[in-house]
């Protein structure tokens, strides 16, 4: 680590310790939750902080005052995007007034704005997890960190946060004209640095360092995590080859927080984070939990948002929980993500299949920039592609995906000059605009 980023470390911790320690308390918190090997106090420091929020929950908010603490979680309801939005002041705290409530906004993947409140020890309990977690990715605190996302008015960081946090921020809004800017920044660079931003901008990058090697930047990158869309096999591998670093992934929404990460200990499951969730996997159709090892909803109850409590909340996402041996400590991990419930393609039986399928097989395609895959009707699927010359085995992707949709099904393809990024940053990768799906 440089000196200055030596400095800002040190920084941080004294302005923590000026206000208490409440990230450090948190984080000490953190680790001995996520690496402790006595299972027994593990589980009943979980349950204490899952019988707390749900009293607190039950005694302070108008929502949840009918259902009974006594019962546990089972007799709490789940709740989504549009209960929320439609009852937001049942949901608050009686205990946090205005003032004290912090707005969480996000654009949400459909493009509609969903704001949560959340109070100051959970603002803190997200740093802890973020420093922590970032950790088992090979940041350090005071590491330069070139984060990419979208920067608006709302979100970009004063000029002296960002000399204070060492955060370059890097807007993905085209990207692809401003990558060599990117790497001549890189390369100016005189100690490792980390990346932090969506996976359709390492994408990118990547695709931009195969067309021209000229840029390949000689600089080492310290950590690279990835968020807010599923890690494909292209960009991770290429990715690991340019930067000379692995490419991990992150599970994380902006009303919650980091919910599960990879990590150096283990890069093919994502560890939850039981430390400050209680996760569950709910059937598809049902709100059943579901034992390990089968897909379902994503289900998450935060253990420290008081001034809006989300118990049972259903994250939209799919995923499959499995338990691991990490290091010698049993690990909750989920096993799969596979994205959006509403971004599910069913195959011409009206089953519903993994989009794992195309994110899996399309990392083949190099020679395609971008693409997406649109479920229109049960057998109608078109998939745009963004591709700067002719594609030569458009036969051979209509052939797989045949095989895997049904024979029966009616697969186009769409050639585009470009796929649109979503309001928030994103590029989807599948969507589904079946009006009724059903079996």
């Amino acid at each position: 680590m440089s000196a200055n980023g030596f400095i800002r470390k040190k920084i941080f911790w004294l302005i923590d310790g000026l206000k208490g320690q409440p990230v450090r308390r948190h984080i000490n918190d953190i680790k001995i939750l996520m690496n402790g090997k006595d299972e027994g106090y593990v589980e009943q420091k979980i349950q204490e902080r899952l019988e707390r929020i749900l009293y607190h929950a039950h005694t302070t908010t108008k929502f949840y005052s009918g259902f009974d603490v006594l019962k546990g979680i089972q007799s709490f309801p789940v709740i989504n995007k549009n209960l929320i939005r439609e009852n937001t002041d049942a949901f608050l705290s009686s205990k946090y007034n205005e003032s004290s409530r912090i707005p969480a906004i996000t654009s949400g993947s459909t493009g509609t704005p969903f704001k949560t409140y959340q109070n100051k020890d959970k603002k803190n309990r997200n740093t802890a997890d973020t420093l922590f977690f970032a950790s088992l990715a090979g940041y350090d605190l005071g590491t330069k960190l070139l984060y990419f996302k979208i920067w608006s008015d709302y979100n970009r960081k004063s000029s002296f946060l960002q000399s204070i946090q060492n955060i370059v921020p890097v807007d993905v809004l085209n990207l692809k004209e401003n990558a060599p800017r990117v790497f001549e920044l890189l390369n100016k660079q005189k100690r490792p640095v980390s990346f932090l931003g969506y996976v359709s901008a390492f994408e990118t990058l990547c695709k931009e360092l195969e067309k021209n090697s000229v840029l390949r930047p000689s600089l080492k990158v310290k950590s690279i995590i990835t968020m807010s869309e599923g890690l494909n096999e292209y960009t991770q591998k290429k990715g690991e080859e340019f930067f000379r670093c692995p490419v991990l992934s992150r599970y994380s929404n902006i009303e919650n927080g980091i919910i599960a990460q990879q990590t150096f200990a283990n890069r093919q499951d994502f560890t939850i984070n039981r430390a400050s969730y209680f996760v569950e996997i709910m059937a598809l159709d049902k709100d059943e939990v579901l034992p390990l090892g089968e897909s379902g909803r994503i289900i998450v109850t935060d253990f420290y948002n008081e001034a809006m409590p989300l118990i049972r909340y259903d994250t939209g996402d799919i995923g499959v929980m499995e338990q691991r041996d990490i290091d010698g400590v049993k690990q909750l991990v989920l096993s799969r993500l596979e994205g959006r419930k509403l971004d599910q393609i069913y195959n011409t039986k009206g089953d519903l299949i993994s989009s794992y399928i195309v994110y899996k097989n399309m990392w083949n395609y190099t020679e395609i920039e971008q693409y997406q895959l649109i479920q229109k009707e049960k057998k109608e699927y078109v998939m745009k592609i963004c591709i700067p010359d002719k594609f030569i085995r458009e036969e051979q992707l209509i052939r797989e995906f045949m095989s895997y949709l049904g024979m029966d099904a009616n697969f186009k393809i769409e050639y585009v000059n470009e796929i649109p990024l979503l309001s928030s940053g994103k590029r989807k990768k599948v969507i589904n605009e079946m009006s009724i799906v059903t079996k």
